[in-house]
């Protein structure tokens, strides 16, 4: 009676261990975390007009006392610290994600550290305090991006990743995009209270959906129960890790180690580094150069920036397209026009109209260009998991080690947009806008030469693989 009572599948069990909800409860994951992100302009020199839009100065100046001409100093500290948590916490929570059967208790840690932190934000007033609560916050991102991406991977498989990941981009997106406006909204309309208050409701349902949902290793057994053993039909899942145990101790091959031995797999983070310079970069001067060369309001300044967010919401084609074709084309033709148009961007110096209308278009193709780049980058590091996996049965452990390779992305990553903002600002004072440009052109184009050797699998493999899974669903 008690063993019928516990192999009986919880309510709407179907819908919760469906791909589409748990893609959107991953969606909905990052979106909240790059909100709350968005809390501190994400610039080391902060133009006014973007100053005076968020919420974190102004806590800096009446809250805790900073004085006006050090907040932006602590504004820069509060993001390095984020940084410094995002850095640290990536590799360290996929490895402990990839050493648990399921996603479920690493992610839902990721979720108390993101309500923890912002907890901390909302009543902390001591600078010291506000740093350990970014710190954690950094260490939440690294936790929900890591276990986020491996746990949309294990759903969908990674043959269906590119749409997937696109569908986190755009989430990703949204959020940035929705940061500004909505803190600074609710921040003006209904106090400091009101901006924190909604933030914690949010991460309070982001939680309430990760409890929802069930991973598809855990409905393995109703699914089965469901249909006949004798059916032709019958879905040929592998063995259930969730028979074993809970939390797998051993080092299997130091899975680290072995991923950073594959040059496929280093071109990836590479490229990651690549794009998130290139993205950093332009935030932190876009804004800054045309105040100062056009005359922009901080409304202007906000829509040339979303013309390059914008591209981000044709991930979900890039994704379709890496999926069909593979990564290499997709890159190294996302890294030649992402290159081009950078480089054009510098020649955008004058305040006629054209050079504006000349760089309208070009920030649109900079965003086009970078979700061309940034999916199918994403994708490639779940495909080299299986790869290596392939070449080498079970060097991995039972669990595999999808948040591990995501883990190492996202450090690099992480560094990029610490490096991105300190190299532009430095670079902004030395030599100015055009330069910049340039030397970011070039940098994209010379990362063609990596990802075209190194990324993808040789079509000899790949047809050599082809054959073996034929053969195998022959047998």
């Amino acid at each position: 009676m008690g063993h019928d009572e516990e192999d009986r599948p919880p309510l709407f069990w179907k819908f919760r261990s469906s791909n589409g909800f748990i893609v959107f409860s991953v969606c909905f994951a990052i979106f909240v975390d790059v909100l709350l992100y968005g809390c501190i302009v994400p610039y080391v020199e902060i133009p006014r007009f973007l100053y005076e839009s968020r919420v974190f100065p102004f806590t800096l100046e009446k809250r805790s006392g900073v004085p006006e001409d050090q907040v932006q100093g602590w504004l820069a500290v509060l993001l390095a610290v984020y940084g410094l948590g995002f850095s640290l916490g990536s590799p360290a929570f996929g490895w402990l994600a990839d050493h648990y059967r399921n996603r479920w208790y690493p992610l839902m840690a990721g979720l108390v550290l993101l309500l923890t932190g912002t907890m901390m934000l909302w009543f902390g007033t001591m600078v010291q305090f506000l740093c350990l609560a970014r710190f954690i916050q950094g260490l939440a991102t690294a936790c929900i991006w890591s276990v986020g991406l491996a746990l949309v991977i294990d759903t969908v498989g990674s043959s269906n990743a590119g749409e997937s990941l696109g569908l986190l981009a755009a989430s990703m997106s949204v959020g940035f995009v929705g940061a500004p406006s909505l803190s600074g909204f609710i921040y003006d309309r209904f106090g400091y209270d009101a901006v924190f208050l909604s933030m914690v409701v949010m991460v309070i349902f982001d939680i309430v959906l990760r409890i929802l949902i069930i991973e598809k290793k855990d409905a393995v057994k109703w699914i089965l129960q469901e249909t006949d053993p004798n059916d032709p039909t019958r879905p040929l899942l592998p063995p259930n890790p969730a028979d074993g145990p809970n939390f797998d101790i051993q080092i299997h091959a130091h899975p680290l180690i072995t991923l950073m031995s594959s040059p496929r797999l280093v071109t990836a983070v590479f490229i990651s580094f690549v794009e998130a310079i290139i993205m950093t970069s332009f935030e932190t001067v876009l804004p800054l150069h045309t105040k100062e060369t056009f005359g922009y309001t901080s409304t202007l300044a906000g829509l040339c920036f979303a013309l390059v967010v914008f591209g981000d919401f044709f991930s979900t084609y890039a994704g379709r397209l890496s999926d069909r074709i593979g990564a290499r084309p997709c890159v190294v033709t996302g890294l030649i026009a992402s290159g081009t148009v950078v480089f054009l961007c510098g020649f955008a110096t004058g305040p006629s109209l054209a050079s504006q209308v000349m760089l309208w278009v070009l920030l649109l193709g900079v965003g086009l260009a970078h979700c061309l780049v940034f999916v199918p980058t994403y994708t490639e590091m779940s495909l080299v998991v299986e790869q290596i996996e392939r070449e080498k049965p079970g060097v991995f452990g039972p669990y595999g080690a999808f948040a591990q390779s995501y883990g190492l992305g996202n450090f690099a990553y992480a560094a990029g947009t610490t490096v991105g903002p300190l190299w532009s600002g430095f670079m902004r004072h030395q030599v100015g806008w055009g330069p910049i440009m340039f030397a970011l052109g070039v940098f994209s184009i010379l990362s063609v030469i990596p990802s075209y050797l190194f990324l993808g699998e040789p079509k000899a493999k790949e047809q050599g693989d082809e054959e073996g899974q034929s053969t195998t669903s022959r047998i």
